[in-house]
């Protein structure tokens, strides 16, 4: 078992380390893990090529899809964050006529719910559900709401925001 106590750094936040993945020409592995799984520290999993892994990081690290667990010469091992449905919310119009009442509600609904978050830099809200039937669920909390906002679900890997990583009930 290959023991890691430590993040290399992060292919998408360090240029260098993305050039080096790209090149790199020994044995590439992946820890394909799900979201939950990277809020924990520690973790027994094999790569997609076999490597059993033992992750022992120190308390309150999170892992992150991109994260290098291991880099060298022979080896490269990298978090790939599993896919989850995600809905997304988009406010229509710049500013409706209640904007402030419409953004705390959706908001109360959401939080109620015990969900972590995102908000990118258009503004959209996402959040990640468990099961279809929850779209249905919220489009009825939203009732309120729903002729101002977009709602849209995808498959695609959340990532919250930072201090927004709420247990999910």
């Amino acid at each position: 078992m290959l023991t890691v106590t430590s993040i290399v750094g992060n292919i998408f936040h360090d240029k260098s380390l993305r050039k080096k993945s790209k090149h790199f020409t020994g044995n590439y592995e992946k820890l394909i893990i799900s979201r939950l799984e990277t809020e924990r520290s520690r973790l027994r999993r094999k790569t997609d090529k076999g490597t059993d892994i033992g992750l022992i990081l120190k308390s309150g690290t999170k892992l992150q899809h991109g994260d290098i667990l291991l880099s060298t010469p022979e080896k490269f091992i990298i978090v790939e964050q599993l896919p989850e449905k995600v809905i997304s919310i988009r406010i229509k119009k710049k500013e409706p006529k209640n904007l402030l009442k419409l953004c705390i509600m959706i908001g109360h609904i959401i939080g109620n719910r015990h969900r972590p978050i995102a908000i990118d830099e258009k503004g959209t809200i996402s959040f990640p559900i468990q099961a279809d039937s929850e779209v249905d669920v919220f489009r009825r909390l939203l009732h309120n709401t729903v002729d101002h906002m977009e709602l849209t679900v995808e498959e695609r890997i959340f990532q919250p925001e930072q201090g927004m990583d709420v247990h999910e009930h």
